[in-house]
């Protein structure tokens, strides 16, 4: 597999009707994206409801939601489906903030999260990880104020990688005040090896005031298909569904949830999960090897410590196109395949 995947890499960067002395296309390991295209089930069904396209999409996203929530193993009314968690993270900022109150998070992390904060009219209030580039759970606690009504939760977080476990998320539930949202985004769960990727799972029947936020945009490669959906209580579930812009999950996105759930689309998308989480452990190896500093992942990238700009063309002198973040103290590499990683250790060692 590993040498199929060196000869597509090969292919692309000496293709032959590229003039030569012509640039070759950037490796492009900036935006967590999966390298492969979505897996064949998953496009049937996209083709198949792209011929269905003058009809509108189900309104109430009733097939998509029940394939999510059979395979959560909760009932339907507990899930929401939106174009993308992106658009679910806004909404739920909506519903319960206003100006005058304020919402925390771990920073740096996810963008959204601040933006979503200010256009619902409310005070922002980051708080500093752990050293390992993890929520620092006791932090955002003490961060919780009379004012506070949203706390966002980004575990894995990005773009750092850290990772916080259950049981550090249920005491922090547990001593958080119950009128205080708690939005657990795992936009990167499935890569998670340290503990069962359904672990979290069993918060929500804790819980009330926890929702959990997921995408198919990484482990099924459809970020541009824009399909997210979210787990909660009831009230909650129903807010987010009566709230969210009316056909916002077009009917071939829509397709292409229920197909990702199939069994099919199910066991592709764990042989390449498998691929990313090994080739992320080659990576560590190489760098700690290398003696290059960087924090350990449970995500689908790797946080690189260093001067970004320096880091940037180094990157850039091997092809490969990351994302820096001079702020940070650092550069952030998506894990690809293992030709495009080779290029990235070989800038960095």
């Amino acid at each position: 597999m590993v040498l199929e995947f060196r000869s597509v890499i090969d292919q692309m960067l000496t293709a032959p009707n590229r003039p030569a002395g012509a640039t070759p296309p950037p490796i492009r390991l900036s935006q967590n994206e999966m390298p492969w295209a979505p897996s064949e089930p998953i496009v049937r069904a996209m083709s198949s409801a792209a011929l269905s396209a003058h009809r509108y999409p189900d309104y109430h996203r009733t097939a998509a939601r029940t394939a999510v929530a059979d395979a959560m193993g909760v009932a339907a009314e507990r899930i929401a489906i939106d174009n993308g968690s992106g658009s679910l993270l806004h909404g739920l900022a909506r519903l319960v903030c206003e100006p005058g109150v304020n919402g925390i998070y771990c920073w740096p992390s996810f963008e959204a999260y601040p933006a979503a904060l200010g256009l619902a009219g409310a005070e922002r209030t980051p708080v500093a990880l752990a050293e390992d580039g993890a929520m620092d759970m006791s932090a955002m606690l003490d961060a919780i104020g009379p004012a506070t009504r949203i706390a966002y939760l980004c575990n894995p977080n990005n773009p750092t990688g850290g990772f916080v476990g259950v049981d550090a998320i249920r005491s922090f539930l547990r001593d958080a005040p119950s009128n205080v949202l708690v939005v657990l985004d795992e936009a990167y769960r499935e890569f998670v090896t340290a503990e069962p990727v359904d672990a979290t799972e069993a918060l929500l029947d804790e819980f009330d005031n926890l929702v959990i936020l997921r995408t198919l945009s990484k482990s099924h490669g459809l970020a541009g298909v824009r399909a997210g959906y979210a787990a909660a209580s009831p009230r909650v579930a129903e807010a987010l569904r009566r709230t969210s812009v009316g056909f916002a999950l077009n009917s071939v996105a829509e397709a292409a949830v229920i197909a990702a759930f199939g069994a099919e689309a199910q066991a592709v998308a764990a042989e390449r999960i498998e691929v990313i989480v090994t080739e992320r452990d080659r990576m560590e190896a190489g760098l700690r090897a290398a003696d290059v500093s960087f924090l350990p992942s449970q995500s689908n990238f790797l946080f690189v410590h260093g001067d970004a700009p320096l880091l940037m063309e180094r990157f850039a002198a091997q092809g490969v196109l990351a994302r820096p973040f001079p702020a940070s103290g650092g550069v952030r590499v998506t894990i690809g395949l293992p030709a495009e990683n080779d290029a990235a250790l070989a800038a960095l060692t």
